[in-house]
């Protein structure tokens, strides 16, 4: 290969004329924020444009300084940027560290520190690479700031709270403690499964809980826990993913719901009594009905009220919302429509006067409904709608008829008008009265059929809405 006359002295290595243009290509074509630090009195022996233009010095002005000039400790950080570039007064590799330094123009920054060893004409130089990481300290203060805060807002909240990550609790609030049975210090790098066993699951929901690839939605489950001193809790679990320390986790909220859940059995057990009644004139009509709960407590019922020997009047509704709340609707709805009835018998009427209770005394839980009177010395049926606006008449030995009686729901308009119609019958009769959970179901002309019909249709059916459905076969 030809070599450039110019290049190389008579024993082939670069002059120190050379040696110097290409440092200085090098040098100060770099991006990189670099100074050369005499270390043995700290003096800034140079620096390079990058340098000039971050800290706002020109270059000679540069040369006049000591490093101790930039660090904000003043001549302590002399000293100190000495000792952590050369530790023990020797050069020992590479360093890297943290400094704070101002700028000509009083600011103060933050930045990071690399430095090497470089010898250069026959003079040694600490060579320092430098890095503004004032943003990132900032961001990373930020974010021990968001934890403590966190830390402190989580630890007051009334329910048990813990992130939890790969099977490992990383942080518990004051409120596990009295779960767990154990210190909050006492959780930290355990699992759950260290206090509690589980009753056998009947699903693969609670892995979420101790797989990382699941942590991507919110999710909420029932489970129950027994705790090894034999305390049994029924859990409701709430679960989002969350960043804590860097790490990606869950936040879970533990709620005890083992006493509504026991409040959950008592009215279940309530509800399926109520509906296990027969019809009161038992002489009069056969009742077959179909109740089946979407969940374990339904927001449907149905009321008869024996008025004579020859008088029923009924009612089958369906209020907003499910659980405690819509059984409470119900039982209040028991009370008022018994008090109704001492003002009248007639359905429209009936209706009407629970309308104005219903915003009185149920606020916003609206309650579809469907009052029928029978009268069987008349033999006539009268039916009014609120919100259940058809039935079916039934003829003996023919096919069945959809009848409408309009109205709104209950509780929805102060000065709501219902539509009452009449229905004369006759022995082999029947009237079909039905929830909208049934019509999510069945077509119209099936809501007519017998019982053996839908009850078989229905069973292992999973449900969008609760199913009531009741006939009543005029004997």
């Amino acid at each position: 290969m030809a070599t450039d006359k110019h290049c190389k002295n008579q024993h082939g290595a670069p002059s120190p004329q050379q040696c110097m243009e290409h440092y200085g290509c090098i040098y100060e074509n770099n991006h990189l924020i670099t100074l050369m630090v005499d270390p043995a009195d700290g003096s800034i022996v140079d620096a390079n444009k990058a340098a000039c233009d971050f800290y706002g010095y020109r270059l000679r002005d540069f040369r006049k300084l000591h490093i101790s000039d930039l660090n904000a400790e003043g001549e302590a950080g002399e000293r100190d940027f000495v000792d952590k570039a050369m530790p023990g007064g020797e050069y020992l590799g590479n360093q890297v560290f943290m400094d704070r330094h101002q700028l000509a123009g009083g600011q103060i920054i933050v930045v990071e520190i690399h430095t090497g060893i470089m010898t250069m004409l026959g003079k040694t130089c600490v060579y320092t690479v430098i890095h503004d990481v004032s943003e990132r300290v900032r961001s990373e203060q930020r974010l021990r700031e968001s934890e403590e805060r966190y830390r402190d807002l989580v630890d007051l909240c009334p329910e048990a709270i813990l992130v939890y990550s790969g099977g490992t609790i990383l942080f518990a609030n004051q409120q596990t403690e009295k779960m767990f049975g154990r210190k909050k210090k006492e959780l930290i790098g355990k699992g759950i499964d260290d206090f509690f066993y589980e009753e056998p699951l009947s699903s693969t929901e609670y892995k979420k809980l101790k797989t990382k690839g699941s942590m991507k939605d919110r999710f909420r489950i029932e489970q129950r826990f027994i705790r090894h001193d034999k305390h049994i809790f029924d859990l409701e679990i709430s679960g989002v993913p969350i960043v804590y320390e860097e790490e990606v986790a869950l936040q879970l909220v533990l709620r005890d719901i083992t006493e509504n859940k026991k409040e959950l059995e008592r009215a279940v057990k309530l509800q399926e009594h109520r509906h296990a009644v027969a019809f009161p004139l038992e002489n009069r009509a056969v009742l077959d009905k179909i109740y089946i709960p979407a969940t374990t407590l339904s927001g449907d019922f149905f009321i008869f009220h024996k008025i004579d020997d020859e008088q029923v009047i009924g009612i089958i509704g369906d209020v907003t919302g499910k659980g405690i709340s819509a059984a409470l609707s119900i039982s209040a709805l028991r009370v008022l429509f018994l008090d109704s009835l001492l003002t009248s018998k007639e359905p429209v009427q009936v209706l009407k006067d629970l309308n104005l209770k219903a915003g009185q005394y149920l606020g916003e839980d609206y309650i579809a409904g469907c009052c029928f009177h029978l009268d069987f010395g008349a033999s006539v049926l009268k039916a009014a709608g609120a919100g259940i606006n058809e039935f079916i008449y039934v003829p003996k030995a023919q096919a069945g008829q959809q009848i409408t009686v309009k109205g709104a729901p209950l509780g929805m308009f102060s000065d709501s008008e219902f539509e009452q119609q009449a229905v004369a019958f006759g022995s082999g009769d029947r009237f079909c009265f039905y929830s909208d959970g049934m019509e999510l179901l069945f077509e119209e002309a099936e809501l007519g059929r017998d019982y053996e019909y839908l009850h078989e249709k229905v069973a292992g059916v999973c449900l969008q809405d609760d199913c009531t459905w009741l006939s009543l076969n005029i004997q």
